[in-house]
């Protein structure tokens, strides 16, 4: 066991306010890269918006070849510092926690004060994600992003052949008005093609009562400097409304769908 790993429950604790202020600060603060098998050793699958593509894969792995992987995962989830070791318990017993980057990444997944979920309307393709991250007395500390991102060269040799299982994710802890500008830059990029126009499409939930409840929700036609929106009303007597804003009027509106989950 490397001892000078070794921190205690305050330790991490302090460490974890730490990052939180780096990110309200302004900063963006890196939690970690993960492929879709380390999320699933993990406990991926019981969290919010986990790919279905990815728990099919990992169902249809096999037993055996599940148990192998959890080992040699959590292996190589200690080697890279997100797993650190603790005191043991009693003689030849391994103990470890998370360390305060992947504890905030699990607690803002597992158990997130709000959910943004975005898509691409028409096309099959992973997007960004957003899980506002806090406790009782502070219920949103900061928002952890999660976004699809290619495979590193020359990393993950071992996932390559592995199909959503080597899915690769990057999780980021940001402010809320940083998340904003973040899904805002995203949303004013055009999507077009000679088949037509792919919508961005963006929604807050939370779930209440073990159900997911969408609070605010729009659709986004970027063009680059200017935005066609169209806000989700959700009553088919009312019609939605549709406006066009500027990239500042686009971060205001999704600084408002965000922290305050209405338009």
């Amino acid at each position: 066991m490397n001892t000078e790993a070794l921190m205690t429950p305050r330790e991490r604790e302090a460490a974890a306010v730490r990052l939180f202020e780096r990110a309200g600060a302004g900063e963006t603060v890196d939690l970690a890269v993960l492929s879709a098998m380390e999320r699933c050793v993990l406990g991926g699958p019981k969290q919010a918006l986990f790919e279905q593509e990815v728990v099919q894969a990992w169902n249809e792995f096999g037993e055996k070849r599940r148990t192998k992987a959890m080992d040699a995962n959590l292996a190589t989830l200690r080697e890279r510092g997100l797993l650190l070791d603790d005191a043991p318990e009693g003689p030849g017993v391994a103990a470890w926690s998370v360390s305060p980057e992947l504890g905030i990444l699990l607690g803002a997944c597992e158990r997130p004060t709000y959910v943004v979920a975005t898509e691409v309307e028409g096309r099959q393709t992973r997007c960004l994600q957003f899980f506002a991250v806090g406790d009782l007395e502070q219920p949103v500390r900061g928002v952890v992003v999660e976004e699809p991102v290619a495979l590193p060269p020359g990393a993950y040799k071992h996932v390559k052949n592995l199909g959503p299982l080597g899915w690769m994710t990057r999780y980021r802890l940001v402010s809320e008005t940083a998340a904003a500008g973040i899904l805002a830059d995203v949303a004013l990029v055009p999507r077009q093609d000679k088949d037509g126009t792919y919508p961005y499409n963006i929604r807050r939930f939370r779930h209440h009562d073990g159900r997911p409840v969408t609070e605010a929700g729009l659709s986004v036609i970027g063009a680059g400097t200017s935005a066609r929106v169209r806000l989700f009303k959700g009553d088919p007597r009312n019609p939605d409304d549709v406006v066009l804003v500027d990239p500042e009027g686009l971060r205001g509106l999704l600084t408002r769908v965000l922290t305050a989950g209405a338009w």
